[in-house]
């Protein structure tokens, strides 16, 4: 009996000790609540204070000194300066400000040795677009850098440079200033292994780049945004390319890539920049804007890059805006980099294929005489076709066909012939095609081909699989060359 009592004592004993450490806690929990409460009322109430900017100063006492971290990630000029977009803006725009397509922008910013890349890029983006294009974009760039002689200097030459694009409205020029900016002095964060100015200049990039980003949503200038660097060319039907790309999205995306670079040619909703602008801004002085993008994606439910292969965007410079640093990337699918070698004469004709590919690289791609290539979606088998069908028949003195591209060794043609036929039946399908050439390590090359084909009037042109093959095939180039008689 005495040891029954002696055990009940014992467990009693441990629940009372239990019930006291819970009490305590429970009121260690109330008193850190408590002080969460008083420290939010007391930091998170105070209006920000801000540097004092002799661009305003209609502002100065409001603008004291540069604002807190407490900025970020509300992130909201409107509250500090509603007016903000109209003084950002260095010069009145002439043409209209409709809503248009797609907003192109970039930043710039003062480089080592007064290189400048911009000029290259403006020249670019406009030559590559026809005048209708043009009318269709807005191309916006945010001066960044504090020295306003630069500053007058490089909208005065886009001035000079680009007067017809800058009176209808379509390259816009706006400024940053210092209050929109937070201390970029002793950042308590630093990216691995870069140094303390690197640091400082990624996170002032950060800033430039949400102040771009709030700019275009805020004056919802187009439908799409696409963010450029300052230092990067593209090719001929760029927009073109970019709205097939957005057209032929069957589900769900928040960013389409045009480049696999960093942050140049990035495409996104314009309504869904200031999400993305506050991220950016929250972990300003964690991670480069290029890095966070990766991670404000899936937030937004798309799982995986859709990134547009043959990309649309090389980038050029070399010299950055920070001391020290060089720039060498290329990005390796810029459709530049599959330039057509012979360039055949290539009359007009209609390109068939049963392989089933993307809309990216269609065949097309194949026979136009500048760049892009072809790319099954999948390995052809026996009896798949490739044909060229000519508007009109043509007299041919040679032909050559390309399979496989030396990033892709393996995608080619292993065994397959190139066939022709001058006739066709009731419907127009050509008919009665006979062999000229067989595929040799990927290429065919006829020439002498009138001999060959033994026929002056050529329709179609096609290839056929024999065997079936497991690599998928790339198609280059296709070249017709014709007779003197037939090229004048």
């Amino acid at each position: 009996m005495k040891k029954k009592n002696n055990i009940l004592q014992t467990i009693l004993g441990l629940v009372t000790i239990m019930v006291i450490i819970a009490v305590m806690q429970l009121i260690l929990f109330f008193v850190q609540i408590q002080k969460s409460v008083w420290f939010y009322q007391n930091n998170n109430d105070k209006e920000p204070v801000f540097r004092y900017l002799s661009d305003t100063r209609n502002q100065q006492n409001k603008l004291a000194s540069t604002p807190s971290r407490s900025l970020f990630p509300r992130f909201n000029l409107d509250e500090l300066y509603p007016n903000w977009t109209e003084n950002a803006t260095l010069w009145k725009l002439q043409g209209h400000t409709n809503k248009r397509y797609l907003t192109l922008g970039m930043v710039t910013a003062k480089r080592r040795n007064n290189t400048v890349y911009l000029f290259e890029t403006l020249n670019s983006l406009i030559t590559n677009a026809n005048g209708e294009e043009l009318l269709d974009i807005y191309i916006v760039i945010l001066l960044s850098d504090i020295d306003e002689e630069w500053r007058k200097n490089i909208s005065s030459t886009i001035q000079m440079k680009y007067p017809d694009e800058v009176k209808n409205g379509t390259i816009q020029i706006i400024t940053s200033f210092h209050w929109m900016y937070p201390r970029l002095q002793n950042l308590t964060h630093h990216y691995v292994g870069h140094s303390e100015n690197k640091v400082k200049w990624k996170s002032k990039q950060n800033i430039d780049f949400v102040l771009l980003w709030l700019y275009v949503f805020k004056l919802r200038l187009s439908e799409y945004y696409l963010h450029l660097e300052d230092d990067v060319i593209t090719v001929p039907g760029y927009i073109k390319m970019i709205k097939d790309f957005v057209n032929e999205q069957k589900k769900r995306w928040t960013c389409l890539e045009f480049s696999i670079l960093g942050m140049i040619a990035k495409l996104y909703r314009t309504q869904d920049l200031e999400a993305l602008a506050k991220m950016v801004a929250l972990f300003y002085e964690e991670q480069p804007a290029d890095v966070t993008f990766l991670y404000f994606n899936p937030q937004m439910l798309q799982f995986k890059r859709i990134v547009r292969k043959p990309t649309l965007f090389q980038h050029i410079g070399k010299t950055s805006s920070l001391k020290g640093k060089t720039m060498l990337v290329q990005d390796w699918f810029f459709i530049a980099n599959f330039p057509k070698t012979l360039k055949g004469d290539n009359p007009p004709a209609t390109l068939l294929t049963n392989l089933k590919f993307s809309s990216v690289y269609s065949p097309e791609n194949a026979y136009n005489k500048d760049f892009g290539y072809f790319s099954s979606e999948v390995g052809p088998k026996k009896n798949d076709y490739f044909k060229v069908v000519f508007e009109t028949p043509q007299i041919i003195q040679r032909i050559v066909v390309k399979s496989g591209l030396e990033r892709f060794p393996k995608d080619k043609f292993y065994n397959a012939v190139l066939e022709v036929s001058s006739k066709t039946d009731k419907t127009n399908n050509c008919t009665d095609y006979h062999v000229i050439g067989k595929f040799v390590n990927g290429t065919v090359d006829v020439q002498n081909f009138t001999t060959v084909a033994n026929t002056n009037n050529t329709k179609c042109i096609q290839i056929r699989v024999l065997r079936s093959q497991k690599f998928w095939v790339k198609i280059p180039e296709i070249s017709v060359f014709l007779t003197r008689s037939n090229n004048k």
